[in-house]
């Protein structure tokens, strides 16, 4: 009897343990890519390419994020922007833009976690399909090209930013970011005139945020961003821990349930290729393929938009960024680079995955839309972003 209930206990946890690895595919993959390049590499767990001001950054920003979910407040902004609309057309492109603007703050994931649903719901019963599935659609370029402006509006920027000691004191960051956030935000909204202007009527009334936990999270997003920003050290221990450590105490004792909503598997991934680059460059082969690649601006840019497809843009930025000197190349190359495949970002899968769950009866027409339009901004935002990167 007690041998049966250890081997059932056993069988639990391994079950729990393969869950944790299956559930993200891209940490799956890195994982096993993590361990081919220690048996190729020189096997060794050196942290001289981990970079840990990323990793307690981007876990301080996820406790904050996810309390400005939980507090209502952006999904009361865009109840209140799209009651507003009165044509399909005029829904996609408040849509579009409020998602764009949003994720300037909020990152690719949580934007879209909070439009998506709510506009799949109020458009749920506007008759010209067609104009829906291609605003759903808009959301995910609008996302990625959102968070383009600011160093923490993604994983991938930051990582990006403090590896190439960025500065946003001499526009350094933003002579970059800016041109390309511009040009995203012209792109999209003429993408919009592609919706017809069907009369509708949006039936949503705003709910209430609550306002005291907005405060406090907006004073705890304050202080990550300082922490991005500023070198300082206290006492020999570097700022960015002492930011994400008073954050994730004052989450602790406020609202302690946030921890469970953090996405550890990109700190893991984030970690897996830290290991694989530490790796990767003991070997000739790849170093030297890699620095090619990324020898010109356009080169580096169109790598990391290509290997973004297959292995996600966080991964690519962390892969390209050794083996080149153009930062900005990668960074752009990276936020575009998001937009495709489905394996291109994580925010692209969870759209896919909203979808699916929302709109599943409906999920061919979706899926074909979200193609046609992946494929189309992801060859004109490559584009742009060669231009962007030929100028700068």
């Amino acid at each position: 009897m007690e041998h049966t209930s250890f081997e059932a206990g056993n069988k639990k946890i391994l079950t729990k343990i393969w869950q944790f690895f299956y559930r993200d595919k891209v940490f799956l993959i890195s994982f096993f890519i993590a361990l081919n390049a220690m048996v190729f590499g020189q096997a060794h767990f050196t942290t001289k390419f981990f970079d840990w001001k990323v990793i307690a950054t981007v876990f301080g920003l996820m406790l904050v994020i996810g309390g400005f979910r939980e507090s209502g407040l952006l999904r009361y902004i865009g109840e209140t922007m799209v009651s507003k609309s009165k044509t399909t057309r005029q829904l996609v492109r408040f849509t579009t833009n409020l998602t764009f603007f949003l994720a300037v703050f909020f990152t690719n994931d949580l934007t879209i976690l909070t439009m998506l649903p709510l506009y799949l719901y109020i458009t749920k019963h506007v008759e010209n399909r067609k104009s829906v599935y291609l605003g759903a659609a808009f959301i995910v370029p609008a996302c990625h090209m959102g968070s383009t402006l600011l160093p923490f509006g993604n994983p991938h920027n930051l990582y990006v930013y403090n590896f190439f000691h960025m500065s946003t004191n001499n526009l350094e960051f933003f002579k970059g970011t800016i041109p390309m956030w511009l040009m995203g935000l012209l792109v999209l909204n003429l993408a919009c005139f592609l919706i017809d202007r069907d009369p509708i009527h949006v039936d949503t009334k705003p709910k209430d945020f609550n306002i005291v936990e907005v405060m406090v999270f907006v004073a705890l997003m304050v202080l990550m961003a300082t922490s991005v920003f500023t070198k300082v050290a206290i006492g020999g221990i570097n700022f960015y821990w002492f930011a994400a450590g008073i954050t994730a105490l004052i989450v602790f004792l406020y609202k302690r349930e946030l921890f469970k909503t953090a996405d550890y598997h990109l700190i893991l991934t984030f970690m897996c290729f830290f290991i694989i680059v530490g790796n990767l460059v003991d070997i000739d082969q790849i170093t030297t393929f890699v620095s090619h690649i990324g020898s010109s601006s356009q080169g580096a840019f169109l790598g990391t938009v290509l290997i973004s497809q297959v292995i996600s843009n966080i991964s690519s930025a962390v892969l390209m960024s050794p083996f080149t000197s153009h930062g900005m190349a990668v960074l752009l190359g990276a936020d575009v680079g998001g937009v495709g495949m489905l394996t291109a970002s994580m925010a692209t899968l969870i759209a896919y995955k909203v979808i699916a769950i929302q709109a599943r009866g409906e999920l061919a027409g979706f899926a074909r839309y979200f193609a046609y339009c992946m494929v189309a901004f992801l060859i004109i935002l490559s584009v742009l972003g060669l231009i962007v990167v030929s100028v700068i």
